[in-house]
């Protein structure tokens, strides 16, 4: 390897873990000392290049966008095509080579790239030539996490980006913040639930706790903090506030709420807006750190192309990444679904934004007949008694056949629940639909609403 110097941002990040685990007290006094040093010097030269590209391409034209795309594209696919294995053999195999690039539109001719394709190559499909190879894991809906490789200077690119985003509703870094995702904070046998991080200024709320008699205690934590935002999974903040209406507690007053890490439904949306009553951000981004985008309540999806191309092929949303040397995502194909009206940039299919964002591939389920029904529809209200369900868990295992787990008011009528997901599928769907205590979260805290075995690509193909 080459290497680069790592910044002062990546040394104290491989010890994250262990800075974790100290204290309250000893955390709160490094990490203050530490977010005391500016971001240009904690993440180094790659924070202050990415500033000056992102305020470039948001302030330029739409024909210095289109070079800048068609630049930094090439880029990608020339130094893929000469130092990693999987792209050169892929690309012979596909009778194409980074000569044959001419236009942004030439990039439909390259061959996809599948998470089935990185666990398969995953040794022949990133380098350490340039820079110093960082490994991460993406769940998904797959039952093995994906492990990627990242390059160590991502981190600074990331920030940059997400701190723009959340600008767009008057969010300036290190604004306090209720964060509601994440890492696992409680320590029961102490009755702690939370945890303050200085670095970042966030107060940290254990999800897993959230719809337990321990509750209050958790909303006194937080009314103290006195926060500016909310940050969280959609499920979570759904969450904090329903046991808040539940204990009859007043609304905290905060400037905006930010979104983000599961797909988030319109008429959540819509209660998360009305009960706040300030602008709600929605974040899009992955793992694989290769698109980036947000929308704010009900608007459109907008995409920050100077981060990574964004194209839509069939309604999916596939991207190409930009500035990774370790393992670059070329045509990948990201098993989310655009869908409504999608503006694009002229004489190419690269999106500037989409209307709506339907998570992922395997978040349909399939009825008898083999249609394929969204869970973005099962979860609408307009059938379903939403006032009375703190979540729900779709489980499919054959076709037309779905379990329903129901986490809510004991009363709920099941009859009244099985009738709404009968409309909403025509009566395509054999439901068995059970009230349990709770519906168990991913490690991370996330919901998990959909358990899909079947291949719904391979049924969405063979039904086209």
């Amino acid at each position: 390897m080459k290497g680069i110097e790592m910044t002062f941002e990546e040394s104290l990040h491989q010890y994250k873990n262990v800075y974790y685990h100290f204290p309250q007290s000893l955390k709160t006094f490094l990490g203050t000392i530490y977010s005391g040093i500016p971001l240009t010097l904690r993440f180094g030269k790659h924070f202050s290049l990415h500033s000056k590209i992102l305020q470039r391409f948001e302030s330029s034209d739409e024909q210095f966008k289109l070079d800048y795309m068609y630049n930094k594209t090439l880029e990608t696919l020339i130094f893929s095509e000469e130092n990693i294995p999987y792209y050169k053999n892929i690309f012979h195999q596909y009778g194409v080579s980074s000569k044959d690039y001419k236009s942004l539109d030439d990039l439909k001719h390259f061959p996809p790239l599948s998470k089935s394709d990185i666990k398969t190559h995953l040794e022949k499909i990133h380098t350490d030539t340039i820079e110093k190879p960082v490994a991460y894991y993406s769940g998904g809906s797959l039952s093995t996490p994906t492990k990627y490789f990242l390059p160590s200077s991502s981190r600074a690119k990331e920030k940059v980006y997400n701190n723009y985003i959340f600008s767009k509703i008057g969010y300036r870094y290190r604004d306090k913040t209720i964060l509601l995702k994440g890492r696992e904070v409680s320590n029961p046998d102490k009755n702690i639930y939370w945890e303050y991080e200085p670095v970042d200024n966030y107060f940290l709320i254990s999800n897993n706790y959230m719809n337990s008699d321990v509750f209050p205690l958790m909303y006194q934590q937080a009314l103290d903090f006195h926060p500016k935002f909310f940050f969280g999974y959609p499920s979570a903040v759904l969450s904090f506030i329903k046991q808040s209406q539940k204990y009859g507690y007043d609304k905290i007053n905060i400037q905006g709420v930010i979104l983000a890490s599961e797909t988030v439904y319109p008429d959540e949306l819509q209660y998360i807006h009305d009960y706040f009553g300030v602008d709600v951000l929605t974040h899009y981004g992955h793992t694989e750190r290769n698109a980036i985008g947000y929308r704010i309540n009900q608007g459109p999806y907008s995409f920050l192309n100077s981060y990574g191309a964004v194209r839509i092929v069939n309604e999916e949303i596939v991207t190409t990444t930009f500035d990774n040397f370790v393992m670059p995502f070329i045509n990948y194909k990201t098993g989310d679904h655009a869908t409504g009206k999608i503006e694009y940039y002229k004489n190419c299919d690269i999106a500037k934004s989409v209307e709506n964002i339907e998570g992922r591939t395997q978040d349909y389920l399939v009825t008898k007949d083999k249609r394929l029904i969204s869970i973005t529809t099962m979860c609408g209200g307009q059938y379903l008694p939403l006032e009375s369900i703190n979540t729900i868990q779709y489980i499919q295992n054959d076709v037309g056949k779905v379990t329903v787990l129901v986490e809510g008011d004991k009363n709920i009528d099941i009859n009244k629940v099985n009738q709404g997901m009968n409309k909403l599928v025509r009566e395509g769907i054999d439901f068995e639909t059970r009230i349990v205590d709770k519906i168990e979260k991913s490690s991370r805290g996330k919901r998990v609403i959909c358990k899909q075995v079947l291949d719904i690509e391979k049924i969405r193909l063979n039904h086209q």
